[in-house]
């Protein structure tokens, strides 16, 4: 996540004050809203269509969705400092952002294999008692696992692979000898 990103998300949240989860789940639509519909993205980032013309379109929408004034400005600065290529690392932040103030920890898990769904709900019970807080999973998956599972807590890794696991076995055979 970028340092842009990052002082946007906090002005957005300085602006937006006790209206900041509101404010954030706009936001999230509307950045939904412009991934799904590709045209509506190439519009905002097409530098030969006239940012008056770009103005008007988010106006418009800003309107069918009846934005709170504050997403609605804050769109409109983001369309103006030329970064809405940049909303995708924004949202990020601004996720990441609410994540902190609501005291939620983001875990990222990579496995082999995708988890079933009883698997991730263990998973998520033992994590949260290791982490102590609530917390936000993302799963990745990477066939050089082999088995087992990688988590990220923070700058802290809980490394369960088997290539990690085989590794240590090794170490101890070869110190024993």
């Amino acid at each position: 996540m970028s340092s842009l990103a990052n002082r946007y998300a906090r002005a957005l949240a300085d602006a937006a004050g006790d209206d900041f989860s509101t404010v954030a789940a706009e936001l999230k639509a509307f950045h939904k809203l412009v991934t799904t519909h590709e045209e509506l993205g190439e519009v905002f980032a097409n530098p030969t269509i006239p940012l008056e013309q770009k103005e008007g379109l988010l106006r418009s929408l800003g309107e069918r969705l009846r934005l709170h004034p504050v997403t609605a400005n804050f769109l409109g600065v983001v369309l103006r400092n030329q970064r809405m290529s940049r909303l995708d690392d924004i949202q990020t932040a601004i996720e990441a952002l609410m994540d902190a103030r609501l005291g939620i920890v983001p875990v990222e898990v990579t496995t082999a294999l995708p988890l079933g769904v009883s698997e991730r709900r263990l998973l998520e019970r033992r994590l949260k008692e290791v982490v102590g807080s609530d917390i936000r999973l993302t799963y990745r998956e990477s066939p050089d696992l082999i088995g087992g599972i990688v988590a990220r807590v923070g700058s802290r890794y809980y490394d369960g692979s088997i290539r990690t696991q085989l590794a240590e076995f090794r170490e101890r055979l070869t110190r024993r000898y």
